[in-house]
């Protein structure tokens, strides 16, 4: 068993959303034999890994891949999430994160279906720290016409990066990506339905500037994410006219026209300076009182994007190389033929099976 890799236990654990209790529990063994597994202390027999296999719902194979695995809160990983998630929630995304680059990675080994990589490293400070300028570079580079930015999904893709949505089972976190080369820069986002077609494109916005300008954690990450998110989906120099004389019937035809959230086109407004701090305090005191802060109106909602190349991988796998659904579910997916069907044979979203 000296093949085991101790990493894909905790993976595989944290996944799941199990301490090293439940696991222990579960698998009919003492918490401190797990943790001497985990700790590369301990290998397993192979009556212990075909425990770990059944009550994790995982292949037995999964045990033993090589790839490494990027730890809770590693640099590589950026999340849009409110403050009081809990660590169990970000280690069971963070795991997920893992799994789906080495989906990725297997899927794209015998396909063609990607183009290049257009994502690239730019540094801020190459451009006088000017977020605005390198968003701008950013959609030049990418061929994103003038105007209001048609699918940000389609346009990662078209970039070479992957989507996936998922339903996180949670509300308080938006997405999380990475970018480890030589692998493509990943965009795991939440399909909950609570979460509208406008989030989720600022959202992605959001982590695109992660991607591009981030490679390490700073103090001022988050609020450079955010105007990079601003100018990627308004360009001041293109929507700024409009932006004065604000009214909510203006500010619902501005929704509509860049496909941005209401408040999120006030912030804009006031960022540029086309309405004053104490427009911008009435404003959003309005939208407060209309119910609108939490949930703009649902005949102003913005379709949701769907991404496509992620179960483009899967399908060319499934028709064109003949994968069988337990095939690829096991030697690709490094899951259960089951919980493969149930997350990507059908109709819906695709859920974080815990």
């Amino acid at each position: 068993m000296s093949d085991f890799n101790p990493d894909m236990l905790i993976l595989a654990r944290e996944s799941r959303g199990w301490y090293q209790g439940e696991l222990a529990e579960a698998a009919s063994l003492q918490q401190g034999t797990v943790s001497k597994v985990e700790s590369g202390a301990l290998v397993p027999s192979a009556e212990t890994v075909d425990r770990f296999a059944e009550k994790l719902r995982y292949p037995r194979s999964l045990f033993f891949q090589p790839d490494r695995v990027y730890g809770f809160n590693s640099t590589v990983f950026f999340h849009r999430k409110r403050q009081s998630l809990p660590d169990k929630t970000l280690r069971k995304l963070h795991a997920h994160m893992n799994l789906t680059r080495m989906r990725v990675t297997r899927l794209l080994r015998s396909t063609e279906i990607l183009s290049a990589c257009r994502f690239q490293r730019i540094d801020l400070a190459e451009y006088r720290n000017s977020v605005e300028t390198v968003a701008r570079l950013v959609k030049s580079t990418w061929l994103i016409p003038s105007g209001p930015v048609r699918n940000v999904t389609r346009a990662i893709e078209d970039a070479g990066g992957i989507v996936v949505a998922v339903d996180f089972e949670t509300r308080q976190i938006d997405a999380i990506s990475e970018w480890v080369p030589p692998f493509p820069p990943i965009f795991v986002i939440n399909s909950n339905s609570d979460i509208t077609g406008d989030r989720l494109r600022l959202t992605l916005a959001h982590e695109i500037g992660h991607s591009v300008m981030h490679q390490f954690p700073s103090a001022t990450m988050e609020e450079e994410a955010n105007r990079f998110a601003a100018e990627f989906l308004m360009p001041a120099r293109e929507i700024k006219p409009s932006l004065y004389s604000l009214t909510f019937a203006k500010l619902i035809d501005l929704k509509a026209q860049w496909k941005v959230s209401m408040a999120a086109l006030v912030q804009q407004a006031a960022s540029l300076k086309t309405i004053s701090p104490d427009q911008k305090k009435y404003m959003f005191m309005n939208l407060g009182k209309r119910g609108w802060r939490l949930r703009e109106p649902e005949y102003t909602d913005i379709p949701i994007e769907r991404p496509e190349l992620f179960a483009s991988l899967i399908q060319v796998h499934l028709s064109e190389l003949q994968y069988t659904p337990g095939q690829l579910a096991n030697a690709v997916m490094l899951m259960n033929e089951q919980e493969f069907r149930d997350s990507y044979m059908q109709e819906g979203k695709l859920r974080l099976v815990g």
